[in-house]
């Protein structure tokens, strides 16, 4: 009975504590990147030992507990265990391939493993099915800006976000990088 409760526990409440935060706007590379400091950052949530462990038991017991795969995701990314956060991403996008923010998460993830375009493929995905999706639209900013240079799409893609949210947490920081941007494109249309 108790092994019931334990893993009713895992896969009920615990999700609900850890999609209670976006990762997306706080604690990836991504985000220290636009930020200008170019440094990684350490995961902001807190990581558990054992808590993947946990979660690939209750898996093996119940292989299509989408819950459970998204957590096991999640800690995984969580972790910085970004190949190993894809793999699963993948499993939990056979179940739900509509589910935005994993789509999302697993592009933060590519572009943490220097893999750009399958980041910005991710992003255009996640925003097919939620349009309004602002991690998504903000790190495809960032993925363009500082991975592929692409200072033009960075601009247009950071306005769409700043028309639909211009209170998004990283608001400052997007339109400074637009007036810098702006300057560098000006500059290379001029040559």
């Amino acid at each position: 009975m108790k092994q019931v409760i334990y893993n009713l526990l895992l896969t009920v409440l615990l999700p609900f504590l850890l999609f209670g935060c976006s990762r997306n706007d706080t604690n990836t590379k991504a985000s220290a990147d636009a930020e200008g400091s170019g440094a990684a950052t350490e995961a902001k949530a807190p990581y558990y030992p054992g808590l993947i462990q946990e979660y690939e038991s209750l898996l093996v017991q119940d292989p299509k507990n989408l819950a459970a795969i998204i957590a096991l995701g999640n800690a995984y990314y969580d972790s910085g265990q970004w190949e190993q956060a894809v793999g699963v991403y993948e499993r939990a996008l056979a179940l739900d391939p509509r589910n935005a923010d994993v789509r999302s998460d697993r592009g933060t993830a590519y572009r943490n493993m220097g893999l750009p375009d399958k980041a910005i493929a991710e992003y255009r995905a996640t925003l097919k099915y939620e349009p309004g999706h602002q991690g998504a639209r903000y790190h495809l900013g960032v993925v363009y800006a500082y991975d592929k240079k692409d200072y033009a799409e960075a601009i247009h893609v950071w306005e769409d976000l700043l028309r639909i949210a211009p209170n998004h947490p990283q608001s400052e920081s997007m339109r400074s990088c637009i007036v810098t941007f702006r300057k560098v494109v000006k500059k290379d249309d001029e040559k």
